[in-house]
């Protein structure tokens, strides 16, 4: 059989295929090159509004016979008009983030730009502290814990946190140690008025008391077989100087506050105010292999180095830390020293970190002398040096509102 010709070919496909149908189809090698299409752009996400503190200062009155404008009532959803006085902004942080990354080797021991900032706003925190918080303990139900397990964004929340402990260098702590020997803030000059002041938090760990000596709590799972204590207990109704170490280094920058070499003054002061005065120990140990040296070698030292009742009032902690309580207390290096100055309520006064200057040793005296006279002074009557801090700060807050009324008004009429 003989094979159709080209032309019968063609003329088979145009009764197979008419013109109109093949108009309507197209091959991929018909469709023309589109052109690239060009890059995304990716939209940056805008930052979060700010919050809006409220003003103190007292609006500016407004003429009552000026005509109403359009600006002195903004339509909804818009800001207030010129009149009113802006609002202020959050306040800063007092703490400076620590150096960290590559470029922190290559900065000098007393780079200026790492000086200590000062102690300007309580720290703590903004509720009381209770006994038996931060045990460390986990008190979930065994339902609770099987919700908890399928539950996906707590499984993200805890991979965001493992994250950020994995991404923290083991060493910058001891690193940064040499800039200003680990000084996070420099001591307040005054101390912190007892309406602002913020609380001290709870730290529930065992004292150097021996089991002999204690009273067995029967009934509270505390991780310590009924004998541990909270800070809380000894801090209640008296004037406490407390100190935060984790080492033995951050133990040597204590004493230059604490010490009775370097500061006979306090001294005296426990001395002379016995019982009301008093000094409070934490020693925070988070790794539990270094807590099983400290349990076994230090603890008997240390039982020979302080006295029964001071006994009472050194606490070995190992659980309950958390980065919530040391972000509050203004703990951003572990491996230094801190000291506290609390007042009968548990509210921070005063807190000092790393070495102590003469100024700091200073202040600390004046404070707990401070703190002595409020104990002693009844509770509806106002020291004298109180109600000065008040005026002076009402004083200064009606100075910073003339200040804003002038920029408002500058403003206005620019």
């Amino acid at each position: 059989m003989k094979a159709p010709s080209p032309m019968c070919l063609r003329a088979l496909r145009s009764l197979a295929f008419p013109p109109t149908l093949r108009q309507q189809q197209r091959c991929y090698a018909a469709v023309p090159d589109r052109p690239p299409n060009p890059p995304r752009a990716f939209k940056s996400p805008s930052p979060p509004p700010e919050p809006q503190w409220p003003s103190t200062s007292p609006p500016i009155p407004t003429s009552p016979s000026s005509p109403p404008t359009s600006e002195s009532h903004p339509p909804p959803g818009q800001s207030a008009s010129l009149t009113d006085p802006p609002s202020r902004p959050p306040p800063p942080s007092p703490f400076r983030p620590p150096p960290s990354g590559p470029n922190s080797r290559n900065l000098s021991t007393n780079d200026p730009s790492l000086a200590p900032p000062p102690l300007t706003r309580p720290i703590g925190f903004p509720t009381p502290p209770l006994p038996t918080e931060n045990m460390g303990l986990d008190s979930r139900t065994l339902r609770e814990r099987r919700d908890d397990f399928h539950d996906y964004d707590r499984h993200l929340a805890k991979r965001a946190a493992m994250t950020k402990q994995i991404a923290k260098p083991y060493f910058r702590d001891w690193s940064n140690m040499r800039f200003h020997q680990g000084k996070v803030f420099v001591a307040p000059t005054r101390l912190f008025r007892r309406e602002v002041a913020l609380w001290f938090p709870n730290f529930f760990g065992r004292t150097l008391v021996k089991k002999k000596g204690l009273e067995r709590r029967v009934g509270l799972r505390d991780g310590f077989g009924g004998y541990g204590r909270g800070t809380t207990e000894v801090l209640r109704g008296r004037v406490s100087v407390v100190s935060l170490v984790g080492n033995a280094w951050a133990q040597r920058q204590v004493e230059t506050f604490v010490g009775g070499s370097v500061n006979p003054e306090l001294h005296g002061l426990l001395g002379e105010h016995k019982g009301l005065v008093q000094r409070v120990e934490i020693n925070w140990e988070t790794n539990w292999l270094k807590w099983w040296i400290l349990k076994l070698f230090a603890v008997p030292n240390l039982r020979r180095s302080w006295t029964v009742e001071e006994q009472g009032r050194y606490f070995l902690v190992k659980r309950g830390v958390n980065d919530i309580m040391k972000e509050a207390l203004g703990v951003l290096n572990d491996k230094g020293g801190y000291v506290y100055l609390v007042d009968g309520e548990c509210r921070i006064r005063w807190a000092g970190s790393a070495e102590a200057e003469d100024g700091e040793r200073r202040s600390l005296v004046e404070g707990v002398k401070r703190l002595v006279k409020e104990a002693k002074m009844p509770r509806d009557v106002e020291p004298p040096e109180v109600r000065k801090e008040k005026l002076e700060a009402a004083v200064l807050e009606v100075v910073d509102g003339e200040e804003i009324k002038r920029e408002v008004v500058a403003g206005a009429g620019g």
